[in-house]
């Protein structure tokens, strides 16, 4: 059972998150559209939506998106950034996964389901049985994952840096808000979108060069689950120091190249 609340994950990370998250690679949305056929007359569901980083680059190619999240301030940050690009086909809604049945008239009928980066706060099993109904036939589910800098990878000198860095000063246990620890699942995404009523799985990878500066390591962990803000408290300063410090050690030039891998998982009803 998970050991969060779903309310309290992200507390306090949603300007970080919208500022200093990476915008999925325009290659991931157009997979999206071609695989599903989306097209004007499609409708999305950007479920664990947060600023609406899936949510705004797919309306302009759909007829409309629906945007569930549990945190108002991540749907402010959407609301801000999509009629910053002009995107007025998104319907926002203050709600999570475990409150599905009851949003169903809200959603209505879906084309396509997309998580990204939010499926492991999730019943995964219950969610999908829960969106199953809600998806026409012939439509489907995408599951989005991304790669960042706390990503371990142990060739990657300054993500392993960042990683020990953060345990030095937040402790081994990996923490999900302030109020909760995150637990692994015991199946990988793959295995259960195999076990669920959606069939026909197929992935993809998209990889892309990235290039973080000391900045935009700061903000991207500030808009984490584990290392924000609220949870870092009175050692935020300290541990802001430190970090610019051994990674300025690592590398004087204070750019950090990666090249980022975005996983997509996609089944169809």
């Amino acid at each position: 059972m998970p050991t969060w609340e779903t309310e309290n994950i992200f507390a306090g990370t949603a300007a970080y998150y919208a500022r200093y998250r990476p915008e999925y690679p325009e290659q991931v949305i157009r997979l999206l559209v071609d695989k599903y056929s989306l097209d004007k007359k499609s409708r999305v569901l950007d479920l664990g939506c947060g600023p609406g980083s899936v949510a705004v680059k797919i309306a302009p190619f759909v007829d409309d998106v629906v945007a569930i999240d549990p945190l108002d301030e991540m749907l402010k940050q959407g609301k801000t950034i999509a009629a910053a690009n002009n995107v007025s086909n998104i319907k926002w809604l203050l709600g999570e996964s475990g409150k599905l049945t009851s949003l169903a008239g809200d959603i209505g009928k879906i084309d396509l389901v997309v998580i990204a980066q939010a499926f492991h706060w999730m019943d995964e099993e219950q969610t999908l049985r829960d969106l199953y109904p809600m998806v026409k036939g012939g439509g489907g589910l995408a599951l989005i994952a991304a790669d960042g800098p706390k990503t371990d990878s142990p060739d990657t000198p300054w993500k392993v840096i960042i990683q020990d860095t953060t345990r030095c000063w937040l402790g081994e246990i990996r923490r999900a808000g302030t109020k909760g620890i995150y637990t692994h699942r015991a199946k990988r995404f793959e295995e259960v979108l195999e076990d669920s009523e959606f069939h026909g799985l197929e992935t993809a990878s998209i990889t892309v060069e990235r290039i973080w500066t000391f900045d935009n390591i700061i903000g991207y962990l500030y808009s984490t689950s584990s290392c924000s803000i609220p949870i870092l408290g009175d050692k935020k300063e300290g541990f802001e120091k430190d970090l610019r410090e051994r990674l300025a050690a690592s590398e004087p030039s204070g750019l950090f190249k990666e090249n980022a891998v975005t996983e997509v998982m996609m089944v169809w009803k």
